[in-house]
Protein backbone atom coordinates (compact mmCIF):
# COMPACT_ATOMS: atom_id res chain seq x y z
CA UNK A 1 0.00 0.00 0.00
CA UNK A 2 0.96 3.83 -0.05
CA UNK A 3 0.48 5.14 2.99
CA UNK A 4 0.54 9.27 4.12
CA UNK A 5 0.93 9.18 8.09
CA UNK A 6 0.91 11.99 10.03
CA UNK A 7 3.17 12.06 13.61
CA UNK A 8 6.07 10.08 12.46
CA UNK A 9 8.34 11.56 15.20
CA UNK A 10 6.24 10.11 17.83
CA UNK A 11 7.28 6.75 19.87
CA UNK A 12 3.87 5.44 18.41
CA UNK A 13 4.31 6.77 14.62
CA UNK A 14 8.02 5.62 14.78
CA UNK A 15 6.41 2.25 15.20
CA UNK A 16 3.67 2.19 12.80
CA UNK A 17 7.17 3.38 10.14
CA UNK A 18 8.83 0.25 11.12
CA UNK A 19 5.95 -1.90 10.73
CA UNK A 20 4.56 -0.74 7.33
CA UNK A 21 8.12 -0.90 6.31
CA UNK A 22 8.49 -4.43 7.19
CA UNK A 23 5.59 -5.27 4.95
CA UNK A 24 6.59 -3.90 2.65
CA UNK A 25 4.54 -0.54 2.36
CA UNK A 26 5.15 2.65 1.17
CA UNK A 27 5.21 5.51 3.58
CA UNK A 28 5.21 9.17 3.12
CA UNK A 29 5.23 11.02 6.53
CA UNK A 30 4.50 14.10 6.50
CA UNK A 31 6.67 15.66 10.02
CA UNK A 32 7.15 19.31 10.70
CA UNK A 33 10.48 18.83 11.32
CA UNK A 34 12.16 16.27 9.15
CA UNK A 35 15.64 15.85 10.98
CA UNK A 36 13.65 13.84 13.81
CA UNK A 37 13.09 11.47 12.09
CA UNK A 38 16.18 9.22 11.84
CA UNK A 39 14.56 6.14 10.37
CA UNK A 40 15.91 5.49 6.31
CA UNK A 41 14.35 3.42 4.26
CA UNK A 42 14.35 3.78 0.23
CA UNK A 43 10.30 3.29 0.73
CA UNK A 44 9.91 6.10 3.20
CA UNK A 45 9.88 9.28 1.54
CA UNK A 46 9.84 12.21 4.51
CA UNK A 47 8.08 15.54 3.59
CA UNK A 48 7.79 18.85 5.70
CA UNK A 49 3.95 19.99 6.39
CA UNK A 50 1.86 21.89 8.47
CA UNK A 51 -0.71 19.41 9.86
CA UNK A 52 -3.25 22.29 10.09
CA UNK A 53 -2.94 23.10 6.43
CA UNK A 54 -4.70 21.19 4.44
CA UNK A 55 -3.26 23.06 1.35
CA UNK A 56 0.17 21.97 2.27
CA UNK A 57 -0.69 18.20 3.10
CA UNK A 58 -3.11 17.38 0.13
CA UNK A 59 -0.17 17.42 -2.38
CA UNK A 60 0.95 14.40 -0.24
CA UNK A 61 -1.99 12.19 0.20
CA UNK A 62 -2.30 12.33 -3.34
CA UNK A 63 -1.88 8.67 -4.86
CA UNK A 64 -2.34 7.47 -1.15
CA UNK A 65 -3.82 4.58 -0.53
CA UNK A 66 -4.53 5.47 3.16
CA UNK A 67 -3.59 8.21 5.83
CA UNK A 68 -2.92 7.25 8.88
CA UNK A 69 -2.00 9.32 11.99
CA UNK A 70 -0.43 8.83 15.34
CA UNK A 71 -0.89 13.00 16.18
CA UNK A 72 -1.31 13.48 19.94
CA UNK A 73 -0.65 16.31 22.12
CA UNK A 74 0.76 16.85 26.20
CA UNK A 75 -2.15 16.24 28.59
CA UNK A 76 -3.70 19.16 30.19
CA UNK A 77 -2.89 18.81 34.01
CA UNK A 78 -5.81 19.13 36.40
CA UNK A 79 -8.31 19.46 33.47
CA UNK A 80 -7.71 23.32 33.79
CA UNK A 81 -6.60 23.87 30.30
CA UNK A 82 -8.95 22.88 27.51
CA UNK A 83 -7.11 20.95 24.51
CA UNK A 84 -9.15 21.63 20.95
CA UNK A 85 -5.96 19.84 19.35
CA UNK A 86 -7.89 16.59 17.94
CA UNK A 87 -10.44 18.90 16.17
CA UNK A 88 -8.13 21.28 15.07
CA UNK A 89 -5.67 18.99 13.22
CA UNK A 90 -8.62 16.40 12.01
CA UNK A 91 -10.71 19.07 9.94
CA UNK A 92 -7.75 20.38 7.78
CA UNK A 93 -6.56 16.40 7.85
CA UNK A 94 -9.83 15.70 6.30
CA UNK A 95 -10.51 18.67 3.99
CA UNK A 96 -6.91 17.83 2.45
CA UNK A 97 -8.19 14.24 1.98
CA UNK A 98 -11.37 15.31 0.27
CA UNK A 99 -8.56 17.78 -2.27
CA UNK A 100 -6.80 14.55 -2.60
CA UNK A 101 -9.62 12.08 -3.19
CA UNK A 102 -8.40 9.55 -0.46
CA UNK A 103 -11.13 8.38 1.47
CA UNK A 104 -9.15 6.03 4.01
CA UNK A 105 -8.23 7.12 7.89
CA UNK A 106 -7.41 5.42 10.71
CA UNK A 107 -6.14 7.46 13.53
CA UNK A 108 -5.28 7.31 17.30
CA UNK A 109 -7.59 8.11 19.72
CA UNK A 110 -7.41 6.59 23.37
CA UNK A 111 -10.23 4.25 25.93
CA UNK A 112 -12.80 6.17 27.79
CA UNK A 113 -13.02 9.49 25.10
CA UNK A 114 -16.91 9.50 25.91
CA UNK A 115 -18.80 9.24 29.40
CA UNK A 116 -19.98 6.34 30.66
CA UNK A 117 -21.02 5.65 34.49
CA UNK A 118 -20.67 2.56 34.45
CA UNK A 119 -16.40 3.29 33.98
CA UNK A 120 -14.26 2.42 36.70
CA UNK A 121 -14.77 4.86 39.40
CA UNK A 122 -11.04 6.06 39.18
CA UNK A 123 -11.44 6.74 35.32
CA UNK A 124 -14.41 8.71 36.04
CA UNK A 125 -13.55 10.67 39.00
CA UNK A 126 -9.88 10.38 39.00
CA UNK A 127 -8.31 10.46 36.11
CA UNK A 128 -10.30 12.47 33.92
CA UNK A 129 -11.22 15.26 36.28
CA UNK A 130 -7.48 15.54 37.26
CA UNK A 131 -5.18 14.43 34.46
CA UNK A 132 -6.77 13.34 31.02
CA UNK A 133 -10.16 14.87 30.82
CA UNK A 134 -9.24 18.19 28.41
CA UNK A 135 -7.39 15.10 26.16
CA UNK A 136 -10.18 12.61 25.82
CA UNK A 137 -13.26 14.80 25.36
CA UNK A 138 -11.70 16.65 22.42
CA UNK A 139 -10.70 12.72 20.98
CA UNK A 140 -14.49 12.29 21.28
CA UNK A 141 -15.39 15.47 19.94
CA UNK A 142 -12.85 14.29 17.19
CA UNK A 143 -14.80 11.51 16.65
CA UNK A 144 -18.24 12.74 16.64
CA UNK A 145 -16.83 15.20 13.83
CA UNK A 146 -15.93 12.50 11.58
CA UNK A 147 -19.11 10.50 12.60
CA UNK A 148 -21.74 13.34 12.13
CA UNK A 149 -19.87 16.07 9.44
CA UNK A 150 -17.53 13.73 7.40
CA UNK A 151 -19.99 10.74 5.77
CA UNK A 152 -17.59 10.32 2.95
CA UNK A 153 -14.58 9.37 5.55
CA UNK A 154 -13.96 5.51 5.68
CA UNK A 155 -12.65 6.59 9.34
CA UNK A 156 -11.42 3.75 11.97
CA UNK A 157 -10.55 5.23 15.47
CA UNK A 158 -8.34 3.02 17.40
CA UNK A 159 -8.55 3.10 21.20
CA UNK A 160 -5.95 2.17 23.31
CA UNK A 161 -5.24 2.26 26.88
CA UNK A 162 -2.00 2.88 28.40
CA UNK A 163 0.94 2.47 26.59
CA UNK A 164 3.76 0.55 26.92
CA UNK A 165 6.93 0.84 25.15
CA UNK A 166 7.41 -3.60 25.32
CA UNK A 167 7.96 -5.43 22.43
CA UNK A 168 5.18 -7.47 21.14
CA UNK A 169 4.10 -10.85 22.24
CA UNK A 170 3.30 -11.77 18.65
CA UNK A 171 -0.39 -12.48 19.48
CA UNK A 172 -3.46 -10.98 18.19
CA UNK A 173 -4.17 -7.76 19.05
CA UNK A 174 -7.57 -7.90 21.30
CA UNK A 175 -10.16 -5.37 19.93
CA UNK A 176 -13.68 -4.36 20.52
CA UNK A 177 -15.96 -2.20 19.37
CA UNK A 178 -16.45 -0.24 22.16
CA UNK A 179 -15.36 2.24 24.97
CA UNK A 180 -12.70 0.09 26.49
CA UNK A 181 -12.00 -4.00 27.09
CA UNK A 182 -13.34 -5.15 30.17
CA UNK A 183 -12.33 -8.38 32.00
CA UNK A 184 -12.27 -8.21 36.11
CA UNK A 185 -9.27 -8.25 37.80
CA UNK A 186 -7.23 -7.73 34.15
CA UNK A 187 -5.68 -4.48 33.76
CA UNK A 188 -4.91 -3.97 30.20
CA UNK A 189 -1.82 -2.23 28.48
CA UNK A 190 -0.92 -2.17 24.98
CA UNK A 191 2.36 -1.72 23.58
CA UNK A 192 3.28 0.66 20.67
CA UNK A 193 4.25 -2.02 17.94
CA UNK A 194 0.71 -3.83 18.50
CA UNK A 195 -1.10 0.09 17.74
CA UNK A 196 1.33 -0.19 14.68
CA UNK A 197 0.28 -3.49 13.79
CA UNK A 198 -3.85 -3.04 14.40
CA UNK A 199 -3.76 0.30 12.74
CA UNK A 200 -2.03 -1.50 9.33
CA UNK A 201 -4.13 -4.45 9.60
CA UNK A 202 -7.48 -2.45 9.68
CA UNK A 203 -6.03 -0.29 6.77
CA UNK A 204 -4.79 -3.50 4.55
CA UNK A 205 -8.31 -5.50 5.28
CA UNK A 206 -10.29 -2.50 5.05
CA UNK A 207 -11.72 -3.47 8.27
CA UNK A 208 -13.83 -0.92 11.22
CA UNK A 209 -15.19 1.32 9.05
CA UNK A 210 -16.02 3.91 10.60
CA UNK A 211 -16.05 2.52 13.97
CA UNK A 212 -14.12 3.28 17.22
CA UNK A 213 -12.32 0.35 18.37
CA UNK A 214 -10.52 -0.61 21.93
CA UNK A 215 -7.37 -2.25 21.73
CA UNK A 216 -5.33 -4.20 24.18
CA UNK A 217 -2.39 -6.29 23.12
CA UNK A 218 -3.20 -9.78 23.71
Amino acid sequence: MKIALLGATGPSGLQVVKEALARGHVITALVRNPEKLTEKHERLKVVTANMYDADEMAPHFEGQDAVLSCLGTSPSWFSIWTITFYTDTAKPIVEAMRKAKVSRLVFMASWYTKYDRSDPFIINWVLKPLFLGQSLHNMGQMEDYLDQECADIAYTSVRPPQLVDTDTSGKPVLAEVSQSIRSPGKRFVCCRRDVARFMLDAAEKREYIRKCVAIASG
